[in-house]
């Protein structure tokens, strides 16, 4: 068990032994090395081309930047942790067999987690320290035979983060030729993400808990590292796994009631306070004109997601992790985002190309101000509005783009 009131030391990964992975090769994990290995897929391409957006209408927000949308990702190793006897702990703590944290769980996120960390040592604090002391006296221990792949993230709960930061780590499972390895994932997972884990292939027989408030011990854990990043990726285009076609997707149709879903949809935010567009009634109503359909994804269930969204070849909607749906369309679609004013990282809009260049579409972008008497103190407390004008003018763009 773990002692909460010891130190531990960091193991980093890149002291791991090091293999060569070669995509889609079988790689033997029961021979692997004690503690683990590194295994590495270095990037067939330097960067990635990015096509042009379909619009980027900025004139309520001059300060928008079309070259973060134009700019190639670029591509780098891969460097993928695999850890004997691996023990997790808590919020996503990964403890070596030699009783050592791997740098690779901790990251920047230490004191998030409850760690004090001090030249290359750990000691356990707070909340966290309390976690492992319950865990002891309740026997809040689990395991898993065999290999499994690791999906962490602290904020997995949040609907883009699981879209952007999370699915995308499944890809590692082509590039080590073991597509029906288990998953393990975080219990605090919500119900609604796993089911949509069936676009991609995983099975519910396939997951596997992890205890955030206990341990679980895996034979060999296979830590996916974060492939993507607004600007950068490793060793491919993350999103490319979530197309029709590739290894990875199963088609939604598999697990959808028949019939067709709406080909163009937008994206509504009705219910949310936060970031609100003041005049998204009338942007609605001339999306109407257009051929769109209003959906609200927070209502829907797993499944009607799916139905909903599996044959659009549009979305359009207020920037927000809404517009991610997108990728579970089996069609190669177009995005239209209305970008506020404020947002917490400048390249936000960039994603969304991104998402969709590796489906195969493109996006477009019109920028809105901040509405009168708003202040805009942070990103997510204000309202504002967009151009109408610009509005319908992007939308025949887009509409009319079929590249």
């Amino acid at each position: 068990m773990i002692d909460p009131a010891r130190t531990y030391p960091l193991a980093e990964a890149r002291r791991l032994a090091r293999l060569p992975g070669t995509a889609g090769a079988s790689l033997d994990l029961s021979s692997l090395p004690a503690p683990g290995a590194l295994v590495q897929f270095r990037a067939p391409v330097d960067s990635l081309l990015q096509p042009e957006p379909l619009c980027f209408d900025n004139r309520w927000h001059p300060e928008a930047d079309i070259a973060l949308c134009a700019a190639p990702l670029s591509v780098g190793t891969l460097n993928l942790p695999i850890v004997s006897r691996a023990r997790v702990i808590g919020p996503g703590l990964v403890l070596t067999e030699d009783d050592r944290l791997l740098d690779k769980s901790v990251g920047r996120h230490a004191a998030r987690y409850g760690l004090e960390v001090v030249d290359g040592q750990c000691r356990l604090t707070g909340a966290l320290r309390t976690l492992v002391q319950e865990a002891r006296g309740r026997g809040r221990a689990a395991s898993v035979d065999g290999p499994a792949l690791y999906i962490s993230d602290p904020a997995i709960h949040h609907f883009g983060v699981w879209m952007i930061k999370c699915l995308p780590r499944l890809g590692v499972l082509e590039l080590l030729g073991a597509i029906d390895l288990p998953i393990l994932l975080s219990a605090e997972v919500p119900d609604k993400f796993l089911r949509l884990l069936s676009v991609l292939g995983v099975s519910e027989e396939r997951i596997r808990f992890h205890d955030p408030r206990g341990m679980t011990t895996i034979d060999r854990l296979i830590l996916a590292p974060k492939v993507y990043t607004p600007g950068s990726c490793r060793y491919r285009q993350p999103f490319e796994l979530f197309r029709a076609g590739s290894a990875m997707r199963a088609s939604s149709s598999r697990t959808a009631r028949p019939g067709a879903g709406p080909a163009r949809i937008w994206v509504s935010r009705r219910g949310n306070t936060r970031r609100r567009l003041t005049n998204e009634k009338a942007v609605e109503a001339m999306c109407a004109r257009f051929g769109f359909e209003v959906v609200e994804p927070s209502r829907l269930t797993a499944l009607e997601t799916m139905m909903t969204f599996r044959d659009c070849e549009i979305v359009a909607g207020a920037f927000g992790s809404g517009l991610y749906n997108l990728l579970l369309s089996e069609r190669a679609p177009r995005a239209l985002a209305l970008v506020p004013p404020v947002l917490k990282f400048d390249r936000l809009p960039a994603t969304l190309v991104h998402v969709c260049a590796g489906m195969g579409g493109r996006a477009g972008f019109v920028h809105g101000r901040l509405a009168g008497g708003s202040r805009g103190t942070d990103e997510f407390d204000y309202a504002w509005e967009v151009d109408l004008a610009a509005v319908e003018d992007a939308l025949w763009r887009v509409s009319a783009d079929r590249d």
